[in-house]
């Protein structure tokens, strides 16, 4: 669906409630992430404007700089969604006001499930935020976790950064007694608190490779 076509079909008008999630770098190097609903204020040729009332501490202060955007609304229980980038940030009072340029594409989300084999191992792991449901994306900081468990489904690992659903990561790790490192892509599709300062993030496997998946398969089943 184009931009057009969402408007002509009234998906997206001023007064209408929308979703971001916003990605990037926090001042002090840590990844940011946030996710809030925002109403839609304004709608021009080039650019739309959404709002959010944040009164008390402003969400953005401690953002450095934007890696990418999702803006995404429903419609029918559909979820439709699209990256645009962030034009201007300003805050009038208790409201925050973000500008966004119009989106190409506007894409539609389908789920997709896979069977998970759990095995149960640690080793540490280097993460990049790299796009939100599967879309490729600047990538953003990279950070640290500890795999917890692999299958040729997905993964999961600590982490002492706050993620969200549903980002798209690269995970680089290499697995014990494993010959070679390994590089893989996923989607999380699940965060949870695992103690008072970390979170446990299950993630499924998306866009990689055949052949890795299957040597995956190959070591959790050798274990």
């Amino acid at each position: 669906m184009d931009w057009n076509k969402a408007l002509e079909m009234a998906h997206i008008a001023p007064h209408t409630e929308c979703h971001l999630i916003v990605v990037g770098e926090c001042k002090d190097g840590q990844p940011f992430c946030y996710e809030e609903n925002f109403t839609v204020d304004k709608l021009g040729e080039a650019s739309f404007t959404v709002f959010l009332d944040v009164s008390g501490l402003v969400p953005f202060d401690k953002l450095e700089h934007v890696s990418f955007i999702e803006f995404s609304f429903k419609d029918h229980g559909i979820l439709y969604y699209a990256y645009v980038d962030l034009l201007q940030l300003e805050v009038k009072k208790t409201l925050c006001y973000l500008t966004l340029s119009i989106p190409e594409e506007i894409h539609q989300h389908q789920n997709r499930q896979y069977n998970r084999a759990k095995l149960s191992l640690r080793t540490p792991i280097t993460l990049q935020i790299v796009g939100i449901r599967g879309l490729s994306a600047r990538k953003g900081v990279a950070f640290s976790g500890q795999l917890l468990d692999i299958s040729a489904g997905g993964l999961s690992f600590v982490t002492s950064n706050r993620l969200i659903y549903p980002l798209f990561l690269e995970f680089s790790f290499i697995l014990p007694g494993f010959p070679l490192p390994i590089t893989a892509y996923g989607e999380i599709v699940r965060v949870t608190n695992f103690s008072n300062d970390s979170y446990r993030v299950a993630a499924e496997f998306r866009y990689t490779p055949e052949s890795i998946l299957q040597e995956i398969d190959k070591y959790c089943s050798v274990d």
